[in-house]
């Protein structure tokens, strides 16, 4: 393993995490926009009734649930890293 790459600025090892730090924070980012997005959808959708308010909190439960994953999977990565 080439330990300039875990190296930061001040010569400290920096965590790198078990699957590759920037890509799995590019997958959660992308995943939690996307869960954003689709929330705000979904309410204003039952806003203006074209979605009924059960759909609604049902729907942003799950999103949360998923943003939520994504964010615990980031940390455990890191934590669990090399």
């Amino acid at each position: 393993m080439d330990d300039e790459k875990i190296k930061d600025a001040g010569g400290e090892k920096m965590a790198r995490g078990f699957f590759d730090g920037r890509k799995v924070r590019t997958f959660a980012f992308i995943v939690i926009t996307i869960c954003i997005i689709f929330s705000m959808l979904v309410s204003i959708l039952a806003i203006w009734d074209f979605a009924e308010q059960d759909v609604l909190y049902r729907t942003l439960a799950t999103l949360g649930v998923v943003c939520l994953g994504c964010i615990i999977f980031s940390i455990v990565n890191t934590k669990f890293g090399d």
